[in-house]
């Protein structure tokens, strides 16, 4: 699930679960593309993600960096995640800025 207006140009990943015995088949990855995509389409620059300690690997290889500032919403629901953003554009163009 997408929120595309976290702040003025964030978008929000605000869900994203996959069963485990669908796990480890790229389909957290699709469904993160597709997400990436849709907030793009919308306008975003970035993409938010609160997670969970056990999924920062896997945003971290969806190209997610640690966020400097944490949204304060998110972290007084949830102050055990991890925050996490993606630069939705780099240089003007779709990507990730490495």
């Amino acid at each position: 699930m997408v929120r595309y207006r976290l702040a003025d140009s964030t978008a929000q990943l605000a869900a994203l679960f996959v069963d485990a015995a669908h796990r480890r088949q790229g389909i957290a990855a699709a469904l993160t593309g597709e997400v990436i995509r849709l907030a793009r389409d919308e306008g975003a620059r970035e993409l938010y993600v609160s997670a969970t300690p056990s999924a920062v690997g896997f945003y971290t290889s969806q190209g997610f960096r640690l966020a400097e500032r944490v949204n304060q919403e998110l972290y007084e629901r949830e102050p055990a995640d991890i925050h996490m953003l993606r630069a939705l554009w780099c240089g003007g163009r779709p990507g990730r800025c490495t």
